[in-house]
């Protein structure tokens, strides 16, 4: 186990992060996930009684990856939002980019992203099935199917259940594909069975697996 793993994907060198990301050193990218910005607060308006806090929790946790790793870009695949956006999310986010200025935001649309304003948020749009390198870049896997390139993508948020053990975020590695665990901390998960996983990769947000 490890905070970090160095691994080569579709030839190129790249690092995983056990908080949930990839680095991309020679783009110096840092590549997440399903950020879901604002979810407890579209679940409090359902009148759901959630925590508040997760917004800004999941943004000190980004904002300490960016640090510790150096990255000039960050990508989201996906799901920036959660819904309709809300003063307290905007407002964490602007001061986000505020302490992070030099960082350039680029977000791959996704199915929760009708109300992303990119201009506001100090983003640029990312087409869907953006090549670059040997990767292709998506929000949803399934739109990818017969990619001869190899794809990052978010949206099933995968987790692994080990024996005695509870369910953990999952770098699923396919054939040509990897699937980015969601990068919120408060979001389900698509339950991976162990004979669909060999070769991925466990987080828990200090430490890192490779299953065999």
């Amino acid at each position: 186990m490890a905070e970090s793993l160095q691994m080569l994907l579709a030839g190129e060198p790249i690092t995983l992060l056990a908080d949930r990301a990839l680095y991309w050193p020679a783009r110096r990218r840092l590549i997440i996930a399903d950020l879901h910005l604002g979810k407890g607060a579209v679940m409090r308006r359902a009148g759901i009684a959630v925590p508040s806090g997760g917004t800004r929790s999941d943004l000190a946790r980004l904002a300490a990856l960016l640090d510790m790793t150096g990255a000039a870009s960050l990508w989201i695949l996906g799901d920036f939002l959660h819904g309709a956006r809300s003063t307290a999310s905007d407002a964490a986010w602007q001061a986000f980019r505020q302490a992070h200025g030099q960082v350039a935001v680029g977000v791959v649309p996704g199915n929760h992203d009708r109300a992303l304003d990119a201009d506001a948020a100090g983003a640029q749009l990312i087409a869907d099935g953006t090549l670059e390198g040997p990767f292709e870049f998506r929000h949803a896997p399934e739109d990818a199917e017969g990619s001869s390139t190899h794809v990052l993508c978010g949206h099933l948020h995968p987790v692994l259940k080990l024996p005695g053990l509870p369910a953990h975020p999952l770098f699923w590695s396919g054939e040509r594909r990897m699937v980015l665990p969601a990068f919120s901390a408060f979001t389900g998960g698509l339950r991976v069975d162990y004979r669909q996983a060999r070769g991925s990769v466990l987080c828990n947000g200090r430490d890192l697996l490779r299953l065999a």
